[in-house]
């Protein structure tokens, strides 16, 4: 409870007082909320609760990148295919397709910059690092996703009070509608993320990958004639609700927990959490 006290109220403060009170814009002022949050939240709590040797297991998650590759492949190209694969239903993507090699260095540039600074490092330490082995342990790894889910969406709602931001609009209804849509996709990928973090032994650097290219479009470098739409992000919600559906039918709900890693030299997964 007091992890997402404190991973809500400090970032909301500060967004509400940045969107309502100055009036700022989204860049760069966002970048703090997310180290104020739930990555500010996962420290403190552990400390609190755990002392040092939580805060050392804390440390080691965050730094566990001796996964296998393909848990690299996953999060650099797989993830970045089903979302765009999650075009192709767009009227006009089809033709649209109109690769732009030039484009690409400044795109791999934005996805460092987000990594680093963005939502994804700022965000993952608290939610998958602290909350999903907590959640998984007290209500399962089924329902403590989808709780997780809502609770990690929640967190960005200020920013839906700011017009543009996932599609939202000026007026109540404006807001509301995006935001829904929003909350569907957070909840699925949030299946995805869990599998993926129990089958990597609780990689931290791994989370923080596939956060990432939710954050940064490859619209421009692929489709530079479309624009992200609401019609797209709901074509999001089905692409990885399909994910996350497969990935409960096939681990019967578990998972990947409680799965049997190994950490030899052969590039093994980790210890079950």
């Amino acid at each position: 409870m007091w992890f997402f006290i404190l991973a809500f109220v400090p970032a909301w403060a500060y967004e509400l007082v940045c969107i309502l009170v100055l009036d700022l814009p989204l860049m760069p002022w966002m970048i703090a909320a997310p180290f104020l949050g739930p990555t500010a939240a996962a420290f403190a709590v552990t400390h609190a609760l755990e002392g040092r040797a939580g805060l050392r297991e804390l440390l080691r998650d965050l730094n566990h990148w001796r996964v296998p590759a393909r848990w690299y492949l996953l999060a650099l190209i797989g993830v970045p295919a089903l979302l765009m694969l999650c075009v192709l239903p767009l009227p006009g993507a089809p033709a649209a397709f109109d690769p732009q090699p030039a484009a690409l260095p400044s795109w791999l540039v934005l996805f460092v910059v987000v990594l680093v600074v963005g939502g994804p490092l700022g965000e993952e330490p608290g939610w998958r690092c602290f909350a999903t082995p907590r959640l998984q342990d007290r209500f399962g790894p089924a329902a403590g996703t989808f709780v997780l889910g809502i609770l990690w969406a929640l967190w960005h709602l200020p920013l839906s009070l700011i017009e543009g931001y996932n599609h939202a609009g000026a007026d109540l209804g404006g807001i509301i509608r995006p935001f829904l849509v929003f909350l569907a996709f957070v909840i699925c990928v949030s299946y995805l993320f869990t599998w993926v973090f129990n089958y990597t032994g609780g990689s931290g650097p791994i989370a923080v990958l596939l956060h990432t290219p939710l954050n940064v479009s490859l619209l421009p470098v692929l489709f530079p004639t479309l624009s992200d739409s609401l019609r797209y992000q709901i074509w999001q919600v089905a692409g990885f609700g399909l994910v996350a559906a497969i990935l409960l039918a096939t681990t019967r709900g578990r998972l990947g927990k409680h799965t049997a890693r190994n950490l030899g030299a052969g590039g093994g997964e980790g210890l079950s959490r």
